[in-house]
């Protein structure tokens, strides 16, 4: 049997994993022309494309266009010419479905200005498509400048939406009224459970232009691109009993200290998962974690760490683990970017003891040792238990700087060890990157092993 002959059930499972398994990364190379892009593709790293599966005979064209899920996730990037136009409302109509309500994820990226005049008025037409079909929306992100708020106005005037559950938004040089009008319309559906701002909403979030306009007792998920601790805990407050994932790409400027007391402590019963990407200097994650009590709490990311300043890096730590003692949680992954010896001896605190999956990102290749005392410590046994010292449920564990590949691979031969006969060591995986001379990744698949 033929690729031309398999049947259309195994045919469309094919297709499927053609257009959306993303192995591969289109590389964007600016030096280059954009108009050699496909702007109209399924992800923004897109390399296959259902146009290619319609194009090969009769049987794969009826099999392609009768599946609306490989149209049905679009990423529109930086439209400038009416066959951009013509492509993307090809991709709307193939993504309808039979009976024209298939969800849809939409990606919409404008072509910015870089100070010379151009094209608004193809993507303009982008949006008037997106729009007319605002009853299939189930994802929308967008990356919007000044010049596009005309576009948005029919919007409002059929909002509110009843399917939309996610929506991402970063803008540029809008005015606060437009801002304020298109997130009240993506927040009047009832459905709407996904949220994630850019840095031009929380500049509307210190004038309490936005904050009274999120749903934020029904939403189980936010990201923000830049807030500020007092804001942070505010809308922790509004959201206690539904939020489930926060993260936070820039956690900025102090709290004042007149105001400490009007933040109030919070609970949040539901919250598993807690992302800091980076505490900018001058703030600290105490400002935040002392305010709060997360018994949920199992996921915990702090990949640049706390700050550079040592009293505040400790005031940081000794902040954290009051919140793991308070909120009585089992925390199963940690991911900390601290290069100090000292974390070490956090780490060994009986707060960890239920972590499966630990990351180290090392920020300075000089502090390395880190890495080296930490394998160290991962290797001592406990002859009462016959089990590891420290983190005896470690799955996987991430070190992104060793000096000797030996060295962890005698922390593994170690862990099993000390499980003597009665039991298996529980790491299944390790990464660490070696650096002596020539870079390379160690990967070390333990599934296997006897």
């Amino acid at each position: 049997m033929t690729a031309l002959e398999l049947p259309a059930e195994i045919l469309g499972k094919i297709f499927d994993h053609y257009v959306h398994d993303r192995p591969k990364a289109r590389r964007v190379d600016r030096a280059q022309p954009l108009s050699k892009l496909r702007r109209i593709s399924a992800y923004s790293d897109s390399q296959t494309h259902p146009v290619d599966l319609a194009c090969v005979c009769r049987s794969w064209r009826t099999t392609a266009i009768s599946m609306p899920q490989l149209w049905a996730t679009i990423y529109a990037f930086e439209i400038e010419s009416e066959g951009d136009v013509k492509m993307f409302e090809l991709w709307l109509e193939r993504s309808a479905g039979r009976d024209g309500t298939y969800p849809l994820t939409l990606t919409i990226r404008q072509m910015e200005s870089r100070g010379q005049e151009t094209p608004v008025q193809c993507f303009g037409e982008v949006i008037s498509l997106a729009i007319s079909q605002y009853q299939r929306w189930r994802h929308i992100y967008l990356w919007l400048y000044g010049d596009s708020q005309p576009f948005f106005e029919p919007l409002y005037a059929v909002a509110p939406l009843s399917t939309l559950r996610e929506f991402q938004v970063d803008f540029n040089q809008w005015n606060p009224d437009g801002l304020r009008h298109l997130i009240r319309a993506f927040c009047s559906s009832t459905a709407l459970r996904s949220v994630r701002f850019g840095k031009e909403v929380y500049r509307n979030l210190k004038g309490d232009l936005v904050s009274n306009i999120v749903p934020w007792d029904r939403l189980t998920t936010l990201s923000f691109l830049v807030l500020q601790p007092s804001f942070l805990i505010r809308i922790l407050s509004s959201s206690m009993d539904t939020l489930q994932h926060i993260s936070v790409s820039m956690l900025i400027l102090p709290l004042p200290v007149d105001s400490s007391t009007l933040i109030p402590y919070v609970t949040m019963r539901r919250l598993q998962s807690f992302r800091i990407e980076k505490i900018r200097l001058g703030s600290h994650a105490s400002e935040t974690f002392d305010k709060l009590t997360l018994p949920s709490l199992r996921e915990l990311y702090l990949p640049e760490g706390f700050t550079v300043i040592s009293e505040l890096r400790t005031r940081g730590w000794e902040s954290l683990l009051s919140l793991l003692e308070r909120s009585n949680c089992k925390l199963r992954a940690f991911e900390i970017g601290d290069d100090e010896t000292t974390v070490i001896e956090y780490l060994k605190s009986p707060l960890f003891e239920h972590l499966t999956n630990l990351m180290l990102p090392s920020v300075l290749t000089e502090h390395s040792k880190v890495s080296l005392q930490l394998l160290d410590a991962l290797s001592e046994a406990c002859e009462e238990t016959q089990r590891p010292r420290m983190f005896p449920l470690l799955e996987t564990l991430r070190l992104d700087v060793v000096h000797s590949v030996d060295s962890v691979r005698k922390m593994v031969s170690a862990r099993v060890a000390a499980y003597g006969g009665h039991g298996r060591s529980k790491l299944r995986r390790v990464r660490a990157q070696y650096i002596d001379g020539e870079e390379f990744a160690l990967e070390m698949d333990l599934n296997d092993r006897e």
